[in-house]
C-alpha cells in the first residue's frame, strides 16, 4: 500500500506528496482487479479502464514536477564543482567532479543534449592532467559512458575495457558486451538491406516528397562528416532495430539513392517512427563509422538527430506526445 508522505508547503501547511498520490491510484486499479467481479466482465473491464487513464493523467502531471526539482539539483552541482575548479586548475578530483555533474545533467534532461557529454568530456580530459587521476577506474568509466552516447563507439569500448581492467567489480565489461552486441545488430540490419530487389519499389515515393523549405534537398552521398546546416535528406524507414539501452532508437533508412545507413533519434518516442515511414533529416549530423574490434571490423554511415525539430515523419512534423524528456537512469560512477 502506498505510505502518506507530507511535505511542507507555502505557510507551514502540510502537502500530500504527488508521488503518493499517483502510488494510491495504481492500488485502486490493483484493489478492483483482485476485488471486484461484477456479473458482467465489461464493467470490470471500463472500470480498469477509468482508474488506469486517471493513473496516467496523474503520472504525466507529476513527472515534470519531480523533474523540474531533479534538474535544479544538478544545475546546482555544475555550479558548484565550476567553483571547486577555479579554486585549483590542477585539481583532478574537481575537474572529474565537473565532468560527473555534466554527465548526469545529460541524463536527467532526457538523453539528448550532447552539449552536455561535450563538455564533460573536456572536463574528464583536464582531470586526466592529474596523475593521480589516472589510476582511477571511475574515471575510464564514466569517460566511456559520455563516449558512448556520442557514439564513439571504439572509444567507448577502450574506456570501459580500461575501467574493467583497473576494476573488475564496475562491471565495465557487461558495457562492452552491450555496445559489441548492439554493433553487430547495426551491422547486421545494413546488410541485410544491401542490394535487395524490394528497395526500388519502397523508395518510389521518396521523389514525389516536396517540402517548403529553405534547407536544400540533398542524399547521403553529398553529406560532409559532422553536422550539415541548410540541407535535408529525404528516406524510407526500413527497419527498427532493437537492443537494450532506452535511448537512443536506432532504425535502417534508406535514401532514393538506394544508399542505407542508420538512424540514431534521441528525445523521440520509438513509436513516433514506424517501418515504411517517410522520414526528413533537417540538418543532419553524419557520421562514417569505421572501426575494428577484437578482429571483427564495422564499417557502416549513420546519422544522428539531437531535437524534434530536427525530423519530419510523412512530411508531418512531430505532436509534442512523442517527445521524450524523461530521465534516463545511468550506472555512472563516481
Amino acid at each position: 500500500m502506498a505510505q502518506l508522505v507530507e511535505t511542507t508547503g507555502s505557510g507551514g501547511l502540510p502537502e500530500i506528496s504527488p508521488i503518493w498520490i499517483v502510488e494510491f491510484a495504481v492500488d485502486e486499479l490493483y484493489d478492483i482487479r483482485d476485488t471486484f467481479f461484477p456479473k458482467d466482465q465489461m464493467e470490470k473491464t471500463a472500470r480498469l479502464q477509468k482508474y488506469a487513464d486517471a493513473a496516467l493523467a496523474l503520472v504525466e502531471r507529476v513527472i515534470p514536477q519531480a523533474m523540474e526539482n531533479q534538474v535544479h539539483l544538478v544545475d546546482e552541482s555544475i555550479q558548484h564543482a565550476k567553483a571547486a575548479v577555479m579554486l585549483d586548475v590542477k585539481d583532478g578530483n574537481s575537474w572529474y567532479n565537473l565532468g560527473n555533474a555534466y554527465l548526469t545533467s545529460f541524463f536527467v534532461t532526457g538523453a539528448w543534449d550532447h552539449a552536455k557529454l561535450q563538455q564533460s568530456l573536456k572536463a574528464y580530459k583536464n582531470a586526466e592532467k592529474d596523475e593521480l587521476m589516472k589510476l582511477s577506474p571511475d574515471l575510464y568509466f564514466n569517460c566511456a559512458t559520455a563516449n558512448k552516447y556520442l557514439e564513439n563507439y571504439e572509444r567507448a569500448l577502450h574506456g570501459f575495457e580500461a575501467a574493467a581492467f583497473k576494476d573488475p567489480g564496475l562491471n565495465a565489461d557487461k558495457e562492452v558486451k552491450k555496445i559489441v552486441v548492439l554493433l553487430d545488430k547495426l551491422d547486421n540490419s545494413l546488410k541485410g538491406q544491401a542490394g535487395s530487389k524490394r528497395l526500388a519499389p519502397l523508395l518510389a515515393s521518396l521523389g514525389e516528397v516536396s517540402i517548403i523549405s529553405t534547407h536544400k534537398k540533398v542524399n547521403l552521398n553529398f553529406l560532409t562528416q559532422g553536422l550539415n546546416k541548410a540541407v535535408m535528406i529525404v528516406g524510407k524507414v526500413l527497419l527498427f532495430v532493437k537492443h537494450d539501452d532506452i535511448a537512443p532508437s536506432y532504425y535502417v533508412v534508406c535514401d532514393s539513392n538506394q544508399c542505407c545507413f542508420i538512424l540514431s533519434v534521441y528525445g523521440v518516442h520509438q513509436d513516433a517512427i514506424k517501418e515504411g515511414d517517410r522520414v526528413t533529416l533537417l540538418e543532419p549530423f553524419y557520421r562514417i563509422n569505421d572501426l575494428t574490434w577484437k578482429q571483427k571490423h564495422y564499417q557502416f554511415n549513420s546519422i544522428r538527430v539531437d531535437f524534434v525539430e530536427q525530423i519530419l515523419v510523412n512530411e508531418n512534423a512531430l505532436a509534442p506526445r512523442h517527445t521524450v524528456r524523461a530521465s534516463i537512469h545511468a550506472q555512472l560512477k563516481s
